[in-house]
């Protein structure tokens, strides 16, 4: 079965900086972890609860689509990819659609492990959402020791 995971929603900013939060460590660690480094061909997403970090190759298409491929990290996510896809309506400038993907895990991913990563992942979109449009950081995942 392929198992992947789809989410939208809509966010009060303008597409470029969506774009800007999620290809930057600093945005990612607005809204998802703490402890994460990213340039434009790699990232590392680390977790206190995890036992391994993830490491992706990351792949930018300016203001359209931040795409990260798992290069290293969990179980069953190895060869798996989530992307942020941005769209805009040019009636509404400053509101940005964004479609979030994740899918490729690798056959050994159960529905419930599928399940508990799109919760995750909803959660995760929603930060992502109150962050571009407040500009005040709320991490899911608050490492204690991390640098911010």
């Amino acid at each position: 079965m392929d198992m992947r995971i789809a989410l939208a929603t809509t966010v009060s900013a303008s597409r470029s900086k969506v774009y800007d939060v999620l290809r930057s460590t600093e945005g990612q660690k607005a809204f998802w972890t703490t402890d994460c480094e990213l340039d434009d061909y790699h990232g590392r997403f680390s977790f206190a609860e995890a036992p391994v970090d993830l490491i992706v190759s990351i792949s930018l298409v300016a203001e359209e689509l931040v795409r990260m491929k798992v290069d290293s990290g969990f179980t069953n996510w190895i060869g798996s990819t989530w992307e942020w896809a941005l769209s805009s309506d040019p009636e509404s400038p400053n509101e940005t659609s964004v479609q979030f993907r994740h899918y490729d895990f690798e056959s050994g991913y159960t529905e419930s492990e599928l399940a508990y990563s799109a919760q995750s992942w909803a959660m995760i979109l929603d930060r992502l959402a109150r962050y571009v449009k407040s500009g005040v950081p709320e991490p899911f995942f608050a490492n204690d020791g991390a640098s911010n």
